[in-house]
Protein backbone atom coordinates (compact mmCIF):
# COMPACT_ATOMS: atom_id res chain seq x y z
CA UNK A 1 0.00 0.00 0.00
CA UNK A 2 0.87 3.44 -0.51
CA UNK A 3 0.97 6.04 1.81
CA UNK A 4 3.37 9.24 0.76
CA UNK A 5 1.79 11.32 3.88
CA UNK A 6 3.45 15.20 4.92
CA UNK A 7 3.48 15.60 8.43
CA UNK A 8 3.43 19.58 7.64
CA UNK A 9 0.45 19.06 5.17
CA UNK A 10 -1.63 17.27 8.52
CA UNK A 11 -0.19 19.94 10.88
CA UNK A 12 -1.62 22.87 9.23
CA UNK A 13 -4.88 20.58 8.72
CA UNK A 14 -5.15 20.26 12.31
CA UNK A 15 -4.56 24.17 12.91
CA UNK A 16 -6.73 25.22 10.86
CA UNK A 17 -9.86 22.97 12.20
CA UNK A 18 -8.70 24.20 15.62
CA UNK A 19 -8.47 27.99 14.78
CA UNK A 20 -12.30 27.06 13.37
CA UNK A 21 -13.33 25.81 16.25
CA UNK A 22 -12.14 27.90 19.14
CA UNK A 23 -13.18 30.92 16.46
CA UNK A 24 -16.58 29.61 15.92
CA UNK A 25 -18.34 31.74 18.30
CA UNK A 26 -18.03 34.80 16.35
CA UNK A 27 -18.42 33.46 13.12
CA UNK A 28 -21.97 33.64 13.24
CA UNK A 29 -22.99 32.59 9.84
CA UNK A 30 -21.03 30.45 7.42
CA UNK A 31 -20.62 30.82 3.59
CA UNK A 32 -19.64 27.46 2.37
CA UNK A 33 -18.90 27.44 -1.78
CA UNK A 34 -18.35 24.17 -3.44
CA UNK A 35 -17.47 23.36 -6.98
CA UNK A 36 -20.22 21.34 -9.14
CA UNK A 37 -18.89 17.81 -10.41
CA UNK A 38 -19.00 14.99 -7.96
CA UNK A 39 -16.27 15.84 -6.06
CA UNK A 40 -17.03 19.39 -5.15
CA UNK A 41 -21.00 18.63 -4.55
CA UNK A 42 -19.23 15.46 -2.23
CA UNK A 43 -17.16 17.97 -0.51
CA UNK A 44 -20.00 20.62 0.03
CA UNK A 45 -22.67 17.88 1.57
CA UNK A 46 -19.44 16.88 3.75
CA UNK A 47 -19.31 20.40 5.02
CA UNK A 48 -23.01 20.73 5.50
CA UNK A 49 -23.02 17.30 7.71
CA UNK A 50 -20.40 19.34 9.62
CA UNK A 51 -21.66 22.56 9.90
CA UNK A 52 -25.26 20.95 10.50
CA UNK A 53 -23.53 18.69 13.42
CA UNK A 54 -22.17 22.37 14.82
CA UNK A 55 -25.88 23.89 14.31
CA UNK A 56 -24.53 26.75 13.11
CA UNK A 57 -26.22 29.09 10.50
CA UNK A 58 -24.60 28.56 7.09
CA UNK A 59 -25.58 29.25 3.59
CA UNK A 60 -24.30 26.82 0.67
CA UNK A 61 -23.38 27.78 -2.88
CA UNK A 62 -21.96 26.36 -5.85
CA UNK A 63 -20.26 27.63 -8.53
CA UNK A 64 -19.06 26.33 -12.03
CA UNK A 65 -15.96 29.21 -12.46
CA UNK A 66 -18.99 30.48 -15.59
CA UNK A 67 -17.65 33.90 -14.42
CA UNK A 68 -14.47 35.31 -12.75
CA UNK A 69 -13.99 34.95 -9.26
CA UNK A 70 -14.38 38.39 -8.20
CA UNK A 71 -17.65 38.92 -9.62
CA UNK A 72 -19.20 35.65 -8.63
CA UNK A 73 -17.83 36.77 -4.83
CA UNK A 74 -19.55 40.36 -5.66
CA UNK A 75 -22.93 39.38 -6.10
CA UNK A 76 -23.29 37.65 -2.52
CA UNK A 77 -21.66 40.65 -0.88
CA UNK A 78 -24.46 41.37 1.27
CA UNK A 79 -23.93 37.74 2.69
CA UNK A 80 -20.44 38.27 3.20
CA UNK A 81 -20.84 41.01 5.02
CA UNK A 82 -22.87 39.72 7.79
CA UNK A 83 -20.75 36.26 7.37
CA UNK A 84 -18.10 35.18 9.87
CA UNK A 85 -16.33 32.93 7.60
CA UNK A 86 -15.84 31.08 4.28
CA UNK A 87 -15.54 28.24 2.72
CA UNK A 88 -13.91 26.88 -0.17
CA UNK A 89 -14.33 23.28 -1.10
CA UNK A 90 -12.62 21.66 -4.21
CA UNK A 91 -12.07 25.54 -5.96
CA UNK A 92 -10.43 28.31 -4.60
CA UNK A 93 -9.98 32.38 -6.03
CA UNK A 94 -6.17 32.59 -7.26
CA UNK A 95 -3.78 34.31 -4.57
CA UNK A 96 -4.17 37.67 -6.35
CA UNK A 97 -7.93 37.56 -6.68
CA UNK A 98 -8.09 36.75 -2.60
CA UNK A 99 -5.63 39.60 -1.67
CA UNK A 100 -8.50 41.81 -3.22
CA UNK A 101 -11.02 39.67 -1.75
CA UNK A 102 -9.47 40.32 2.16
CA UNK A 103 -9.06 43.87 1.18
CA UNK A 104 -12.81 44.03 0.57
CA UNK A 105 -13.98 41.76 3.42
CA UNK A 106 -11.11 41.97 6.19
CA UNK A 107 -13.06 40.44 8.95
CA UNK A 108 -13.93 37.44 7.19
CA UNK A 109 -12.21 34.33 7.94
CA UNK A 110 -11.51 32.21 4.73
CA UNK A 111 -10.74 28.40 4.65
CA UNK A 112 -9.48 26.78 1.75
CA UNK A 113 -10.46 23.54 1.40
CA UNK A 114 -9.43 22.92 -2.26
CA UNK A 115 -6.80 20.16 -4.15
CA UNK A 116 -5.77 22.00 -7.40
CA UNK A 117 -2.63 24.00 -7.98
CA UNK A 118 -2.56 27.02 -6.29
CA UNK A 119 -1.63 29.68 -8.06
CA UNK A 120 0.38 32.29 -5.73
CA UNK A 121 0.54 36.51 -5.81
CA UNK A 122 4.31 37.00 -5.56
CA UNK A 123 3.85 40.16 -4.27
CA UNK A 124 1.49 39.62 -1.89
CA UNK A 125 1.53 36.74 1.03
CA UNK A 126 -2.10 36.10 2.02
CA UNK A 127 -3.23 37.74 5.31
CA UNK A 128 -3.58 35.74 8.58
CA UNK A 129 -7.20 35.59 8.69
CA UNK A 130 -6.73 33.25 5.19
CA UNK A 131 -6.13 29.17 6.59
CA UNK A 132 -4.51 27.67 3.85
CA UNK A 133 -4.92 23.39 3.63
CA UNK A 134 -4.21 23.18 0.06
CA UNK A 135 -2.43 19.92 0.16
CA UNK A 136 -0.42 20.61 -3.48
CA UNK A 137 1.29 23.21 -1.49
CA UNK A 138 3.03 20.37 0.75
CA UNK A 139 4.04 18.20 -2.51
CA UNK A 140 1.24 16.06 -2.62
CA UNK A 141 -0.50 14.91 -5.93
CA UNK A 142 -3.96 17.25 -6.07
CA UNK A 143 -5.45 13.66 -7.68
CA UNK A 144 -3.60 10.61 -6.88
CA UNK A 145 -3.07 11.49 -2.90
CA UNK A 146 -5.85 13.72 -2.25
CA UNK A 147 -9.16 15.24 -4.27
CA UNK A 148 -10.92 17.40 -2.49
CA UNK A 149 -13.78 15.46 -0.94
CA UNK A 150 -11.00 13.54 0.74
CA UNK A 151 -9.29 16.91 1.66
CA UNK A 152 -12.76 18.34 3.56
CA UNK A 153 -13.32 14.88 5.05
CA UNK A 154 -10.19 14.95 7.30
CA UNK A 155 -10.61 18.79 7.85
CA UNK A 156 -14.66 17.69 8.96
CA UNK A 157 -13.27 14.58 10.80
CA UNK A 158 -10.05 16.93 12.36
CA UNK A 159 -12.93 19.46 13.56
CA UNK A 160 -15.17 16.71 15.02
CA UNK A 161 -14.37 13.11 15.44
CA UNK A 162 -18.08 12.50 14.89
CA UNK A 163 -17.50 13.76 10.90
CA UNK A 164 -16.08 10.36 10.23
CA UNK A 165 -19.93 9.24 9.32
CA UNK A 166 -19.42 11.15 5.90
CA UNK A 167 -16.88 8.79 4.39
CA UNK A 168 -18.94 7.32 2.26
CA UNK A 169 -19.44 10.78 0.68
CA UNK A 170 -15.58 10.99 0.51
CA UNK A 171 -15.97 7.83 -1.29
CA UNK A 172 -18.30 9.57 -3.90
CA UNK A 173 -15.86 12.20 -4.71
CA UNK A 174 -12.88 9.99 -5.38
CA UNK A 175 -15.00 8.00 -7.54
CA UNK A 176 -15.67 11.12 -9.65
CA UNK A 177 -11.88 12.38 -9.34
CA UNK A 178 -9.37 9.43 -8.79
CA UNK A 179 -10.36 7.16 -12.16
CA UNK A 180 -8.95 4.21 -11.18
CA UNK A 181 -9.07 0.84 -9.02
CA UNK A 182 -9.94 1.13 -5.23
CA UNK A 183 -6.16 -1.08 -4.72
CA UNK A 184 -4.76 1.60 -6.81
CA UNK A 185 -5.86 4.60 -4.37
CA UNK A 186 -2.86 6.04 -2.69
CA UNK A 187 -2.10 8.41 0.48
CA UNK A 188 -5.02 10.07 1.83
CA UNK A 189 -7.54 8.81 -0.14
CA UNK A 190 -6.08 5.37 0.21
CA UNK A 191 -6.45 6.02 4.34
CA UNK A 192 -9.86 7.80 4.03
CA UNK A 193 -11.41 4.88 1.82
CA UNK A 194 -10.28 2.03 3.72
CA UNK A 195 -11.48 3.71 6.72
CA UNK A 196 -14.92 4.14 5.49
CA UNK A 197 -14.61 -0.19 4.45
CA UNK A 198 -14.03 -0.60 7.80
CA UNK A 199 -16.88 1.38 9.72
CA UNK A 200 -19.34 -0.45 6.82
CA UNK A 201 -19.93 2.88 5.30
CA UNK A 202 -18.45 1.43 1.89
CA UNK A 203 -18.31 -2.35 0.88
CA UNK A 204 -15.04 -3.26 -1.00
CA UNK A 205 -15.04 -6.11 -3.99
CA UNK A 206 -13.06 -7.58 -6.59
CA UNK A 207 -14.15 -8.66 -9.71
CA UNK A 208 -15.11 -7.71 -13.31
CA UNK A 209 -14.85 -3.60 -13.57
CA UNK A 210 -16.87 -2.19 -16.72
CA UNK A 211 -17.38 1.08 -14.63
CA UNK A 212 -20.12 2.88 -15.95
CA UNK A 213 -21.90 -0.08 -16.46
CA UNK A 214 -21.01 -1.93 -13.01
CA UNK A 215 -25.27 -2.11 -12.07
CA UNK A 216 -25.99 -4.06 -15.51
CA UNK A 217 -25.95 -7.25 -16.91
CA UNK A 218 -22.30 -8.19 -18.35
CA UNK A 219 -23.55 -7.22 -22.03
CA UNK A 220 -24.98 -3.93 -21.56
CA UNK A 221 -22.49 -3.62 -18.92
CA UNK A 222 -19.13 -4.01 -21.33
CA UNK A 223 -21.41 -1.40 -24.02
CA UNK A 224 -21.82 1.54 -21.57
CA UNK A 225 -17.98 0.71 -19.81
CA UNK A 226 -16.14 3.82 -19.98
CA UNK A 227 -13.72 2.82 -18.16
CA UNK A 228 -12.01 0.45 -18.80
CA UNK A 229 -13.69 1.35 -23.18
CA UNK A 230 -13.59 -1.75 -24.73
CA UNK A 231 -13.02 -1.23 -28.62
CA UNK A 232 -14.27 -4.54 -29.90
CA UNK A 233 -17.70 -3.74 -28.53
CA UNK A 234 -17.58 -0.39 -29.51
CA UNK A 235 -20.54 0.39 -27.26
CA UNK A 236 -23.06 -1.80 -28.98
CA UNK A 237 -24.93 -4.53 -26.43
CA UNK A 238 -25.80 -6.87 -29.34
CA UNK A 239 -21.82 -7.21 -30.55
CA UNK A 240 -21.03 -7.43 -26.52
CA UNK A 241 -23.76 -10.00 -26.09
CA UNK A 242 -22.37 -12.39 -29.06
CA UNK A 243 -19.15 -12.00 -27.66
CA UNK A 244 -20.16 -13.16 -24.08
CA UNK A 245 -22.22 -16.44 -25.57
CA UNK A 246 -19.62 -17.04 -27.68
CA UNK A 247 -17.55 -17.79 -24.08
CA UNK A 248 -20.36 -19.94 -22.86
CA UNK A 249 -21.51 -16.80 -20.27
CA UNK A 250 -25.11 -16.19 -19.88
CA UNK A 251 -25.37 -12.21 -21.24
CA UNK A 252 -28.14 -11.95 -18.90
CA UNK A 253 -25.55 -12.69 -15.68
CA UNK A 254 -25.29 -9.48 -13.41
CA UNK A 255 -21.67 -8.04 -13.47
CA UNK A 256 -21.53 -8.55 -10.27
CA UNK A 257 -22.97 -11.84 -10.05
CA UNK A 258 -20.13 -13.11 -12.48
CA UNK A 259 -17.58 -16.10 -11.26
CA UNK A 260 -13.88 -15.50 -10.43
CA UNK A 261 -13.02 -17.85 -13.62
CA UNK A 262 -16.02 -16.09 -16.03
CA UNK A 263 -13.85 -12.41 -15.17
CA UNK A 264 -10.61 -14.28 -16.06
CA UNK A 265 -12.46 -15.36 -19.58
CA UNK A 266 -13.28 -11.59 -20.19
CA UNK A 267 -10.09 -10.30 -18.98
CA UNK A 268 -8.42 -12.49 -21.60
CA UNK A 269 -10.82 -11.95 -24.54
CA UNK A 270 -10.75 -8.79 -24.72
CA UNK A 271 -6.80 -8.44 -23.52
CA UNK A 272 -7.62 -5.68 -21.11
CA UNK A 273 -5.98 -6.23 -17.65
CA UNK A 274 -7.96 -3.51 -16.16
CA UNK A 275 -11.09 -5.27 -16.50
CA UNK A 276 -10.19 -7.06 -13.40
CA UNK A 277 -10.09 -4.96 -10.14
CA UNK A 278 -11.33 -3.48 -6.97
CA UNK A 279 -14.19 -1.21 -6.59
CA UNK A 280 -16.60 -0.04 -3.97
CA UNK A 281 -20.21 -0.22 -3.13
CA UNK A 282 -22.86 1.73 -1.33
CA UNK A 283 -24.65 -0.88 1.09
CA UNK A 284 -27.29 1.45 2.02
CA UNK A 285 -28.42 2.14 -1.70
CA UNK A 286 -29.38 0.02 -4.69
CA UNK A 287 -29.35 0.18 -8.35
CA UNK A 288 -26.91 2.72 -10.10
CA UNK A 289 -26.27 4.59 -7.31
CA UNK A 290 -25.00 1.57 -5.32
CA UNK A 291 -21.58 1.79 -7.50
CA UNK A 292 -19.39 5.00 -5.89
CA UNK A 293 -18.00 5.25 -9.85
CA UNK A 294 -21.54 5.34 -11.46
CA UNK A 295 -22.97 7.68 -8.36
CA UNK A 296 -20.32 9.99 -8.52
CA UNK A 297 -20.89 10.23 -12.72
CA UNK A 298 -25.02 10.93 -11.81
CA UNK A 299 -23.92 13.79 -9.53
CA UNK A 300 -21.15 15.42 -12.02
CA UNK A 301 -23.93 15.06 -14.53
CA UNK A 302 -26.81 16.74 -12.77
CA UNK A 303 -24.48 18.87 -10.58
CA UNK A 304 -23.21 21.43 -13.66
CA UNK A 305 -27.06 22.47 -14.43
CA UNK A 306 -28.68 21.67 -11.47
CA UNK A 307 -26.50 21.39 -8.32
CA UNK A 308 -29.55 21.11 -5.86
CA UNK A 309 -30.34 18.04 -7.49
CA UNK A 310 -26.97 17.12 -7.28
CA UNK A 311 -27.27 17.40 -3.43
CA UNK A 312 -30.80 15.57 -3.21
CA UNK A 313 -29.21 13.04 -5.44
CA UNK A 314 -26.42 12.41 -2.91
CA UNK A 315 -28.64 11.34 -0.08
CA UNK A 316 -31.11 9.43 -2.26
CA UNK A 317 -30.98 5.50 -2.17
CA UNK A 318 -32.12 4.84 -5.45
CA UNK A 319 -32.69 6.84 -9.02
CA UNK A 320 -35.51 8.35 -10.70
CA UNK A 321 -36.12 7.15 -14.22
CA UNK A 322 -35.90 10.38 -15.44
CA UNK A 323 -31.88 10.69 -14.18
CA UNK A 324 -31.30 7.25 -15.12
CA UNK A 325 -32.48 7.93 -18.63
CA UNK A 326 -30.17 11.10 -18.60
CA UNK A 327 -27.26 8.70 -16.90
CA UNK A 328 -27.73 6.01 -19.92
CA UNK A 329 -27.86 8.98 -22.53
CA UNK A 330 -24.85 10.65 -21.46
CA UNK A 331 -22.79 7.21 -20.96
CA UNK A 332 -24.03 5.74 -24.53
CA UNK A 333 -22.86 9.44 -25.56
CA UNK A 334 -19.31 8.92 -24.38
CA UNK A 335 -19.15 5.61 -25.80
CA UNK A 336 -20.00 6.43 -29.05
CA UNK A 337 -17.21 9.68 -28.88
CA UNK A 338 -14.40 7.22 -27.92
CA UNK A 339 -15.46 5.06 -30.82
CA UNK A 340 -15.63 8.44 -33.08
CA UNK A 341 -12.04 9.35 -31.44
CA UNK A 342 -10.64 5.30 -32.84
CA UNK A 343 -12.08 5.63 -35.90
CA UNK A 344 -11.34 9.26 -37.15
CA UNK A 345 -8.47 10.17 -38.56
CA UNK A 346 -5.56 12.08 -36.69
CA UNK A 347 -2.86 14.78 -37.45
CA UNK A 348 0.45 13.19 -35.84
CA UNK A 349 4.04 14.59 -34.89
CA UNK A 350 6.68 12.84 -32.99
CA UNK A 351 5.14 14.30 -29.75
CA UNK A 352 1.68 15.30 -30.12
CA UNK A 353 -1.81 14.26 -31.50
CA UNK A 354 -4.35 16.03 -33.32
CA UNK A 355 -7.62 15.57 -33.69
CA UNK A 356 -10.35 17.32 -35.46
CA UNK A 357 -14.18 16.83 -33.98
CA UNK A 358 -15.53 20.10 -35.75
CA UNK A 359 -18.87 18.43 -36.70
CA UNK A 360 -18.51 15.09 -35.63
CA UNK A 361 -19.21 15.61 -31.76
CA UNK A 362 -20.60 18.54 -29.78
CA UNK A 363 -18.23 20.78 -28.31
CA UNK A 364 -19.39 20.61 -25.36
CA UNK A 365 -18.39 17.26 -25.13
CA UNK A 366 -14.66 17.31 -26.44
CA UNK A 367 -13.00 17.68 -23.15
CA UNK A 368 -14.80 14.86 -21.90
CA UNK A 369 -13.39 12.87 -24.87
CA UNK A 370 -10.35 13.82 -24.20
CA UNK A 371 -9.63 13.08 -20.62
CA UNK A 372 -11.34 9.34 -21.28
CA UNK A 373 -9.03 9.11 -24.09
CA UNK A 374 -6.66 9.80 -22.35
CA UNK A 375 -7.12 7.81 -19.35
CA UNK A 376 -7.94 4.41 -21.26
CA UNK A 377 -4.29 4.86 -23.36
CA UNK A 378 -6.54 4.65 -26.68
CA UNK A 379 -3.36 6.76 -28.60
CA UNK A 380 0.59 7.11 -27.23
CA UNK A 381 0.05 8.34 -23.89
CA UNK A 382 3.89 10.10 -24.85
CA UNK A 383 1.94 12.05 -27.35
CA UNK A 384 0.12 15.24 -26.06
CA UNK A 385 -3.24 15.04 -27.65
CA UNK A 386 -5.50 18.17 -28.86
CA UNK A 387 -8.53 17.29 -28.78
CA UNK A 388 -11.23 19.60 -30.47
CA UNK A 389 -12.18 21.97 -33.66
CA UNK A 390 -13.74 25.24 -35.13
CA UNK A 391 -15.92 26.63 -32.76
CA UNK A 392 -17.77 30.05 -32.89
CA UNK A 393 -15.14 31.44 -35.42
CA UNK A 394 -12.58 30.02 -33.56
CA UNK A 395 -10.07 26.93 -32.91
CA UNK A 396 -10.59 25.40 -29.44
CA UNK A 397 -8.66 22.41 -28.17
CA UNK A 398 -8.30 20.91 -24.88
CA UNK A 399 -5.28 19.37 -24.23
CA UNK A 400 -4.29 16.28 -22.39
CA UNK A 401 -1.29 15.02 -20.94
CA UNK A 402 -0.74 11.48 -19.34
CA UNK A 403 1.44 11.28 -16.51
CA UNK A 404 3.82 9.26 -18.42
CA UNK A 405 4.34 12.29 -20.46
CA UNK A 406 4.93 14.50 -17.64
CA UNK A 407 7.31 12.16 -16.39
CA UNK A 408 9.12 11.87 -19.38
CA UNK A 409 9.30 16.08 -19.99
CA UNK A 410 10.38 16.61 -17.08
CA UNK A 411 7.61 17.18 -15.28
CA UNK A 412 6.37 19.93 -17.58
CA UNK A 413 2.69 19.22 -19.69
CA UNK A 414 -0.12 21.08 -20.66
CA UNK A 415 -0.31 24.60 -19.05
CA UNK A 416 3.58 25.03 -20.07
CA UNK A 417 3.07 23.41 -23.65
CA UNK A 418 -0.19 26.16 -23.99
CA UNK A 419 1.74 29.13 -22.22
CA UNK A 420 4.62 28.37 -25.26
CA UNK A 421 1.71 28.36 -27.88
CA UNK A 422 0.08 31.35 -27.02
CA UNK A 423 3.21 33.10 -26.66
CA UNK A 424 4.23 32.68 -30.50
CA UNK A 425 0.54 32.20 -32.23
CA UNK A 426 -1.26 34.11 -29.89
CA UNK A 427 -4.43 33.42 -28.53
CA UNK A 428 -5.33 32.65 -25.09
CA UNK A 429 -5.67 29.53 -22.48
CA UNK A 430 -4.44 27.68 -19.69
CA UNK A 431 -4.64 24.58 -17.33
CA UNK A 432 -2.42 22.34 -15.08
CA UNK A 433 0.10 19.78 -16.01
CA UNK A 434 -2.13 16.80 -17.17
CA UNK A 435 -4.85 18.86 -18.83
CA UNK A 436 -5.56 22.64 -20.03
CA UNK A 437 -7.64 24.63 -23.04
CA UNK A 438 -6.62 26.89 -25.70
CA UNK A 439 -8.08 29.46 -28.12
CA UNK A 440 -6.63 29.85 -31.33
CA UNK A 441 -6.86 31.64 -35.01
CA UNK A 442 -7.81 28.73 -37.02
CA UNK A 443 -5.61 29.94 -39.76
CA UNK A 444 -2.85 29.33 -36.91
CA UNK A 445 -3.24 25.12 -36.85
CA UNK A 446 -0.67 24.47 -39.50
CA UNK A 447 2.03 26.31 -37.34
CA UNK A 448 0.72 25.35 -34.53
CA UNK A 449 1.51 21.66 -35.54
CA UNK A 450 4.66 22.56 -37.54
CA UNK A 451 5.83 23.73 -34.34
CA UNK A 452 4.61 21.78 -32.06
CA UNK A 453 7.61 19.06 -31.54
CA UNK A 454 10.12 21.96 -30.99
CA UNK A 455 7.42 23.26 -28.59
CA UNK A 456 7.41 19.67 -26.74
CA UNK A 457 11.25 19.21 -26.74
CA UNK A 458 12.83 22.38 -25.29
CA UNK A 459 10.29 21.81 -22.40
Amino acid sequence: MKKMLSKQFENTLETAASEFNENLPNYGEIISIAHTDADGISSGLIIQQMLNRLKIPYQQFTFGLEIPWLEFLHSKSSILKRAGAIIFSDLCPSGSELTQFTRDYPNLAIYILDHHLFRKDPDHPLSENVYNCNPTQFGLHGLKEIVGATLNYLFAKAVDEKNKSSGWMAAIGMGGDVLNHINEYQSYNRIVIEEAIELGLVEHHTGLCAYGGQFERVDRGLALSILPYVPQIEGDPKKAKKIVDQLGIPPSTKIEQLSEDAVDQLVSAFNIPFLKGDYITLPKKTGILRYVFEHAHVVSILGHKNPQLAFQMMGATHITQEVKTKYLTYMQGLVSNLTTFMQIKKSETNHALFVDLTDKIPPNLWSGTGSFATINHIYDPLKALFIGGVEKGSLKFSLRCSQAFIDAHHGHGANVIIKQIVELFGGSGGGHGLAGGIRLSPEQLPNVIEKIDVIIAEL
